[in-house]
């Protein structure tokens, strides 16, 4: 019984610690958690030059594929801001998931983390719409979740 009463009063912390994420739409699937830096309510603010670093557990891809490539869009005013994934990370399969996790088949779960130091966005005192995405060889969407952030420098 002790032990009940110790996961119920657990839980709603870990749920709570999670940065709270939409589904983008293309409908792609959602990660089963999702924390980004310490956020744990929208918007997100994200320091120019400072680390950013997204961890996604329990991305689960509809397809089998060899390789994942990553993405970012970024939105203001309904306008698409160029962001270009910094260098070598655009390649999930060799940064951010466990070795070994490529090929992926449909049906299998894995981890993600983005880890970098933002120098591209220099826009301060806005919030902007984020999109992070995962997609496969062929070009579909394995993976995608949306969040506000606000830009400090």
């Amino acid at each position: 019984m002790f032990k009940f009463f110790l996961i119920a009063a657990f839980v709603p912390a870990l749920v709570l610690a999670q940065t709270p994420v939409r589904q983008c739409a293309n409908g792609a699937g959602l990660p089963a958690y999702v924390q980004i830096n310490d956020c744990t309510a929208l918007p997100c603010d994200l320091v120019h030059g400072a680390p950013l670093v997204a961890e996604a557990r329990g991305i689960v891809s509809p397809v089998d594929t060899p390789t994942m490539t990553a993405y970012i869009v970024i939105r203001l005013a309904g306008l698409q801001i160029p962001f270009p994934m910094p260098d070598g990370l655009e390649d999930v399969c060799a940064q951010g998931t466990a070795p070994g996790t490529c090929p992926v088949s449909a049906g299998q779960s894995f981890d993600y983390t983005l880890s970098f130091q933002d120098e591209v966005l220099t826009l301060s005192g806005v919030t902007v719409q984020a999109e992070v995405g995962i997609t496969a060889a062929d070009g579909s969407v394995i993976g995608c979740l949306e969040f506000d952030a606000r830009l400090l420098s």
